[in-house]
């Protein structure tokens, strides 16, 4: 995905990732009482997030792991955007006590850190952005940055179930509507070789626009790519259409430059 254009999509939605604000706050609370309600047995854990952000997601588990007396001994946040990692370093420094080591990289290329991490976490939607090979290859990654207990969790929406079949696919739909904002975003083509959406963000006040390719994928497509990989994968709901897909025991079964 083109950088730019990510950035310039999140900036037009108005994507809350800033805990500062009212919207980010009310989302990593959100996310810690989420982690709350998973199961960690071990005290001490190595987390790396992708497409972490400003790292809400892994903070915010960092924060449930220390509530229950847990140490953190090391957390990684990694994103393409190297502006936004300079606030999950702020805002980690802030919640945790210590700062997070952040990278810029792509999540396909996880494994090229050399990290082996007890947690590998995806958080909040990312998972639309991956086309299916591109999922199948952060998965690979994934996979061979964890240790041989260590657990890879997918947070976000079935994607699938919330917008195609429950409000239907929109050719045109109105995403907000404010004094100084009208957004809508319009189709503008499909991939069916790579299963993406091309959606183009346009306000209508302003005239800035940018594009953004999207997956709406269901909880079982992941569920299934992910049993490639793990030997165990399940899904914990926490709403009607969000969930988190847990995976434990990476297989490592092939890399991510052997796939095509």
């Amino acid at each position: 995905m083109d950088l730019s254009n990510v950035e310039k999509v999140l900036e037009l939605i108005e994507w809350p990732e800033d805990i500062d604000t009212k919207k980010g706050r009310e989302r990593f609370q959100y996310a810690i009482r989420s982690f709350r309600n998973l199961d960690f047995p071990q005290k001490k854990y190595v987390i790396l997030e992708v497409a972490g952000g400003s790292g809400i997601g892994s903070i915010a588990l960092a924060k449930s792991l220390m509530e229950r007396n847990c140490e953190i001994s090391k957390l990684v946040i990694t994103d393409i955007r190297e502006k936004i990692l300079e606030k999950a370093r702020e805002f980690s420094k802030r919640e945790l006590g210590f700062e997070a080591k952040t990278y810029v990289i792509d999540a396909k290329d996880l494994h090229k850190l050399g990290i082996k991490a007890d947690i590998v976490l995806m958080y909040g939607n990312s998972h639309a952005t991956f086309s299916t090979l591109d999922m199948i290859k952060f998965l690979s990654s994934a996979s061979l940055s964890l240790k041989d207990d260590g657990i890879l969790l997918i947070q976000g929406t079935n994607m699938f179930l919330a917008y195609i079949i429950n409000m239907g696919y929109k050719y045109v739909l109105s995403e907000r509507a404010t004094d100084d904002k009208v957004l809508i975003s319009v189709h503008g083509g499909y991939d069916e070789i790579r299963g993406m959406f091309k959606r183009i963000f346009i306000d209508l006040i302003s005239r800035a626009k940018a594009d953004v390719e999207i997956k709406f994928w269901d909880f079982a497509e992941i569920l299934g790519l992910c049993k490639i990989f793990f030997k165990e994968a399940i899904l914990e709901k926490i709403e009607s259409y969000k969930g988190i897909v847990i995976c434990k025991y990476p297989k490592m079964i092939i890399k991510p430059e052997d796939i095509d």
